[in-house]
C-alpha cells in the first residue's frame, strides 16, 4: 500500500500540492483516531474544539456557529480525501480503499484534518500494487462508502443542513477535477456526470449532482457554506451564492 500511495503522490500536480499526502498507510500519530469514532460526541467535539482554537487564535468565542465551524472544517478534510482519491482515479484508473469505517484521520498541529490514513497491509492475497480490495470502482464508490457517511457525521453533529457538506464536496472534486485536466479516462466523464454536467451514471443521481450552477466564469454553490460566519475568515467569493456576479 505503501508504493501505490507513493505512485498516486507522484501523479498530484503541484498546484495541489499542499494534500499530496493526504491519504498515508499506516496507524499515524498519536493523535490519530478512526473516523467512526468521531460519531461520539464527546470525540467529535474535542476535535472541533481543538479546530476552533487553530483559527481563533486561541480563544473561541462563546456565540460563534457551530455549524459554520463545521463547514469551514469539513473544507480541510475534503481536500485532503479529494486530492489523492481523484488522482488515483483520473491519472492511474483505480480507486483508493477509503471505506469510512476503514479510515483513520490524523490533525495537523492547529487542529485541521491533515491527511487520512488507511491500513499499510494488503486487503487480501494477490491484490496487486493498488491494493484496492475491497474498493468499489469510480467516483461512485467513494460518494457511497465515504463521502454519505461523512456528510452524515458532520450534520448529526451540529444540525446542518446535508445541502451543505455536499456543496462544500462538490466544489472541492470540482476544482481538483479541474486541476487534474480533461482526459479520455472513464474517470472524468463519470466527475462530470457526478458534478451534474452532461454525461450518464449512477453517480448523477447524488447530492453532488445538484450542488452547483455552472456558469460561464465557473461554477458556483447552491448553498452557500457559512465560512464567512467565523471570526476573520472571507467568504468564497466568486463561488458564493450570496456574491453578485455578471453571469449569474
Amino acid at each position: 500500500m505503501t508504493a501505490a500511495l507513493a505512485e498516486v503522490a507522484a501523479r498530484v500536480p503541484d498546484s495541489l500540492a499542499a494534500y499530496r499526502g493526504g491519504v498515508a498507510a499506516g496507524p499515524g500519530g498519536p493523535g490519530a483516531r478512526p473516523l467512526a469514532a468521531l460519531r461520539d460526541p464527546a470525540v467529535f467535539d474535542a476535535t472541533l474544539a481543538t479546530f476552533g482554537r487553530g483559527i481563533c487564535g486561541g480563544t473561541v468565542p462563546a456565540a460563534i456557529d457551530r455549524r459554520a465551524l463545521v463547514s469551514y472544517w469539513s473544507q480541510f478534510y475534503l481536500a485532503a480525501l479529494a486530492t489523492p482519491a481523484l488522482t488515483a482515479l483520473v491519472r492511474l484508473g483505480r480507486p483508493l480503499p477509503l471505506g469510512f469505517e476503514r479510515t483513520s484521520l490524523e490533525l495537523d498541529a492547529a487542529g485541521r484534518p491533515a491527511r487520512l490514513l488507511v491500513d499499510p497491509e494488503p486487503a487480501g492475497p494477490g491484490c496487486g500494487r493498488a491494493c484496492t480490495a475491497g474498493a468499489r470502482p469510480g467516483l461512485a464508490g467513494l460518494v457511497e462508502d465515504h463521502l454519505r457517511p461523512f456528510v452524515e457525521l458532520c450534520c448529526a453533529q451540529c444540525g446542518l443542513a446535508p445541502r451543505v457538506i455536499w456543496g462544500n464536496a462538490a466544489v472541492i472534486l470540482d476544482y481538483v477535477a479541474g486541476e487534474l485536466g480533461d482526459g479520455d479516462a472513464p474517470a472524468c466523464s463519470e466527475v462530470a456526470a457526478c458534478l451534474g454536467r452532461p454525461g450518464g451514471s449512477a453517480c448523477a443521481r447524488t447530492p453532488l449532482a445538484q450542488a452547483l450552477f455552472p456558469g460561464t466564469a465557473g461554477c458556483r454553490r447552491r448553498t452557500c457554506c457559512l465560512r464567512s460566519r467565523l471570526p476573520g475568515i472571507p467568504s468564497c467569493g466568486a463561488l458564493c451564492p450570496l456574491e453578485p456576479r455578471a453571469d449569474a
